[in-house]
């Protein structure tokens, strides 16, 4: 089984192989555009309810609580992407931005 800090040290490999080649471009990229793409829909479409698919809370009031964390820590990760693309938002929020809750 590979370990969330072996999938990790993978994808940082993959990353710096991609910058790599931007530096010295021979054959096929490590990781194209459309693979980037799929990359960052998938980190971003992940929601609580596939986390707390581990099984973790037991109660009511735990689940709530962790739901809670478990989107504070996927905000966290999606802002460390806008901030990565230099994502600026609207003055206001666009009608296509769904509410936190309706992830």
């Amino acid at each position: 089984m590979v370990t969330p800090v072996t999938r990790r040290a993978g994808v940082r490999a993959m990353l710096d192989r991609d910058e790599a080649y931007d530096q010295d471009p021979k054959g096929e990229p490590p990781i194209s555009v459309p693979r980037y793409r799929r990359a960052l829909r998938a980190a971003i479409d992940v929601g609580p309810e596939l986390v707390a698919e581990q099984g973790m809370p037991r109660s009511g009031a735990e689940a709530k609580a962790y739901s809670a964390d478990v989107c504070d820590a996927l905000d966290t990760v999606v802002g460390a992407i806008a901030q990565g693309i230099e994502y600026v938002p609207a003055t206001s929020p666009s009608a296509d931005e769904p509410p936190r809750t309706e992830r």
